[in-house]
Parts: C-alpha cells; sequence; structure tokens
C-alpha cells in the first residue's frame, strides 16, 4: 500500500491558470499542517519525500515548488541538494534579519532560487531582504479589505514585488484580493491540497551497518566506494535521486553513479550515504538518531577548525560512539563485528588518543560538566560548547531526514 508523503498546493496567477505549487507537511493525523510544532523538520521530511522519495519530476511538471524555510535550514547543506530553478525559497515571517542572514539570502539568490516573505507585515528591519525577494504573501483569511490595502500601502516603493494572497477561501476575497493588485493567489476557493502518495524501499540492517563502516574508512578510494554503493539497489537509488537534483539545476544530468560521486565528491557521498544508511533501519528511537548525529557533527566541526588531517575520523568516531542506543545492546558488542580502525574503537571504548579527548569533551558538555581547556590545545571550553550547540541544530534539522528515508 502506498504510503501518504506529503500535500501539493496549486497556486494561480490573475487568469485563474496554475503557476506554482506549495509543498505541504502532512501531520501524522492525515491532515496538511500549515503550521506546525517544530516547523524545521516539517520542511525536512517534505524535502526528503519531495526530492528523494517521489522525485521533483513527479511534483507540478515544470513549475515552481515553494518551500518553507527558517534561518537553521537557509544555512544548511540540505539547500544546495535542491534544484534552484524550480525552488522558491519562503522565509518564514518568524526569522530574526541579521547581516549574516542577509549574506545567505544574496547567496541563495545568486545562485537561482527565487525568494518569498510569508505572511508578510512590514517593517523597516525587513529591507534588506525586500530587496532580494521577489514575492509577498499574505494571508488574507479574516482579514478585511482595508486592513489587506494598508499593508499593501506599507510596502516601500521601489521594490519589484509579486504579492501572493494565500488563504482565499471564498469569491468575494478572491475578487478583493484581484482588485487590490495581487498577482498571485493560493486557497481552499480555488484548490485544495492534494495528497502526493509513493512507496518506501526496505533495507537490512546488518548488511547496512557493515556497509556504513566500510565507507567511513579513510583509506577508502573512489572505486571501492563506487562498488560498494552499488551492490546496495536501495542506496545507490537515493544517492542519485538525492544528487540528481543538485545536477540537473548545473545542467548536468547523472547517468552512472561515478558521475554523482565525482559532481559532489568522495568525502560529501560518504557522508551522506552515512545518513541514508542510518535512516534505512527501523525501530530506532528519534532522541537517539539525534544523539548520535549530534555527536558526529560535533566531532566533524572541531576536526574541520582545528585537527582537518583528522576530520573524516573524528566524523566516524562520533557517528559510531552511541551505536549501543541505536542497536539497543552493549557498546562492545555493537562495535565487535564492524570493520573499524583500532584508533577510532579505542577512541569509542576507552576514550583513547585525540579522537577520545573529542569524544569525552561532547559527553562532558552533554552532561553539563566543567571543561578542562588543556585536553585540546589551543580550543577553549566555551568556544566547545558553541560548536556543540551548533551541532545540535544542525542535527535536528537533519533528524526528519533520517527517519522519514527509513524503510518503514
Amino acid at each position: 500500500m502506498p504510503d501518504s508523503l506529503l500535500g501539493i498546493q496549486p497556486i494561480f496567477n490573475r487568469q485563474r491558470a496554475i503557476v506554482a505549487y506549495e509543498l505541504l507537511f502532512r501531520s501524522p493525523a492525515g491532515g496538511f499542517d500549515d503550521d506546525p510544532v517544530d516547523a524545521e523538520s516539517a520542511t525536512v521530511q517534505v524535502i526528503l519525500n519531495a526530492f528523494i522519495e517521489l522525485g521533483v519530476e513527479r511534483l507540478g511538471r515544470d513549475k515552481r515548488l515553494f518551500l518553507n524555510m527558517n534561518e537553521t535550514l537557509l544555512n544548511s547543506e540540505l539547500i544546495q541538494t535542491l534544484p534552484p530553478k524550480r525552488v522558491v525559497l519562503e522565509i518564514l515571517e518568524t526569522v530574526r534579519v541579521t547581516p549574516e542572514l542577509v549574506a545567505t539570502a544574496q547567496r541563495l539568490v545568486e545562485q537561482g532560487f527565487v525568494l518569498a516573505l510569508d505572511d508578510f507585515v512590514y517593517t523597516p528591519e525587513w529591507d534588506p531582504l525586500l530587496a532580494l525577494a521577489r514575492i509577498i504573501k499574505f494571508d488574507v483569511l479574516g482579514v478585511d479589505r482595508a486592513a489587506i490595502a494598508a499593508k499593501i500601502a506599507a510596502l516601500p516603493a521601489g521594490h519589484r514585488l509579486h504579492l501572493l494572497a494565500e488563504k482565499v477561501e471564498t469569491a468575494e476575497q478572491f475578487r478583493d484580493c484581484l482588485e487590490l493588485g495581487f498577482d498571485l493567489f493560493q486557497g481552499y476557493y480555488l484548490a485544495r491540497p492534494q495528497i502526493i502518495s509513493g512507496h518506501r524501499p526496505p533495507a537490512n540492517r546488518l548488511q547496512a551497518l557493515h556497509l556504513l563502516a566500510r565507507l567511513q574508512d579513510d583509506e577508502i578510494g573512489l572505486m571501492e566506494v563506487e562498488q560498494l554503493i552499488s551492490r546496495d539497489v536501495t542506496l545507490s537509488y537515493r544517492l542519485l535521486r538525492f544528487i540528481g537534483n543538485a545536477a540537473i539545476s548545473q545542467g548536468r544530468p547523472l547517468h552512472t553513479l561515478r558521475q554523482a560521486i565525482t559532481l559532489v565528491g568522495l568525502h560529501t557521498i560518504r557522508q551522506w550515504a552515512a545518513l541514508l544508511i542510518l535512516g534505512s533501519m527501523e525501530g530506532v528511537n528519534p532522541y537517539s538518531f539525534t544523539r548520535a548525529l549530534t555527536y558526529a557533527l560535533f566531532c566533524q566541526i572541531v576536526g574541520e577548525r582545528h585537527f582537518p588531517e583528522e576530520r573524516d575520523r573524528l566524523f566516524t568516531a562520533g557517528l559510531f560512539a552511541n551505536l549501543d542506543e541505536i542497536l539497543l545492546i552493549p557498546l562492545r558488542e555493537a562495535l565487535e563485528p564492524l570493520p573499524l580502525g583500532q584508533m577510532i574503537k579505542g577512541a569509542i571504548l576507552r576514550y583513547e588518543g585525540l579522537l577520545g579527548c573529542v569524544l569525552l569533551q561532547a559527553k562532558q558538555i552533554e552532561d553539563g560538566e566543567q571543561i578542562p581547556n588543556a585536553t585540546l590545545p589551543g580550543v577553549g571550553g566555551e568556544q566547545l560548547a558553541v560548536y556543540f550547540l551548533e551541532a545540535f541544530a544542525r542535527a535536528r534539522a537533519l533528524q526528519h531526514e533520517i527517519e522519514c528515508s527509513a524503510s518503514r
């Protein structure tokens, strides 16, 4: 039986022709949630379902696809997997407009993404983003004509913006919005969201663990990575789907797995494979997933910024450091059958060496203990705590992606 993966709602122009679609989170209860409690995780789930499970070619033909975005997602690597010419990044009204956010928005526009501002109410702090956005969304549900007109009048002159009226539910609302100069329209009066369904393929847990461990070996080369991934049809399919979105956006359609690896690089392909393999395991506590990812990303951040030669081994050590929680067996027993080097196993089991020291710092930060500065030369305790928070934020953004790519 197909899985109900997401919702899709048309967006119309003034002639009532469909010009775009918004991708909507489908809640566990079966409804479409315009304002989920965890908007970030909801968007990650939508992205995974739309661009990996279903494939962008099934969605809206050649029309633009609107996706909700907060600060974390705008800065995440996940954005780089999306096809810029097909996606409108809908910046939520809850974001804080900072110089860093504006710089990120500028970079995304230069890459070809269209920016929209959601549920917009003008204040001067939004001026830098208004200069970059092409679409402004106004929620017109329960708002009278005069109030809508006042919101439009408050917009500063000089910006070439398309106005989109969302939650248009009556003929009168539609007529008012036409007369007020709106260009785009979305709501139940015009079309209700439709469910998009698909199937998720299964995966073998033990085989996946061995594959995951082998892919993290720092001695592995491109040809072996290609061979290992090629043996797992499910993993090959998911990776080609995921990387294919970025390739098509660059005018470089993929025909082979080697092309995909060459396009994104060996380091990136190994990390994305790790995420998708972890996501193939059934019955794992979501908290354990988040914790494993946080440790892996924390170790990776420390490696990238202070010990670049150990970056990959640090990521691997962090990824497997809490494997006992994922498999619900003792850690030594969980690691025993895996082809991990003694350096990594010693770090995980006994906190040996640099890798073990970084893992110990992660545990101390998580437990709220005092961090001894001397254990990592040149890296202060406060700095490590900031790295851990950064890793946790990135892990949360990936959590639902991992869960949704798992077989069910």
